[in-house]
């Protein structure tokens, strides 16, 4: 199994963080990659057991379902059901850590997935690292233009 793993500062407290993170329909306000994200079957977002419907800029589709949502510990897990990449059993957990008496917050990203073909360039595990750390910085200039407002 591969693993990808970015841990990474954002400038805005957790709880900011958090409220705009945990929206699982809503990634598309602030992921470049995604151009439009929906909940499927008009089910409530955030719900475990729901899929959202990515369509990626270029159009093609991915579909990802929420596993766990854990509040309390400020993170949550979920797994693509259909995507347009070369990987089988791909799972996500996004977790969030306060750091105390800062108004930042650590997010991990950890993703474990198994590669359908070998990748002995790591050009693919490059270019899904890229996705992770373009959402990452991209989720934090959201939310620095979203607490300037």
């Amino acid at each position: 199994m591969t693993s990808i793993c970015y841990n990474a500062v954002v400038d805005a407290d957790s709880a900011q963080t958090w409220s705009v993170i945990k929206q699982f329909g809503g990634i598309s306000l602030w992921h470049p990659a995604i151009q439009e994200s929906v909940i499927e079957s008009g089910g409530p977002d955030g719900l475990v057991g729901c899929v959202r419907r990515l369509t990626l800029q270029g159009g093609a589709l991915l579909r990802e379902r929420l596993l766990a949502v854990d509040d309390s510990q400020l993170s949550f897990t979920y797994c693509f059901e259909e995507a347009p990449l070369p990987v089988d059993n791909y799972v996500m957990t996004v977790k969030l850590i306060p750091l105390t008496d800062q108004t930042s917050t650590v997010i991990q990203w950890m993703a474990r997935f198994d590669l359908r073909e070998p990748d002995p360039q790591g050009e693919l595990l490059e270019s899904m690292r890229a996705l992770i750390v373009g959402g990452h910085n991209s989720l934090g200039a959201y939310l620095a233009q979203s607490s300037a407002i």
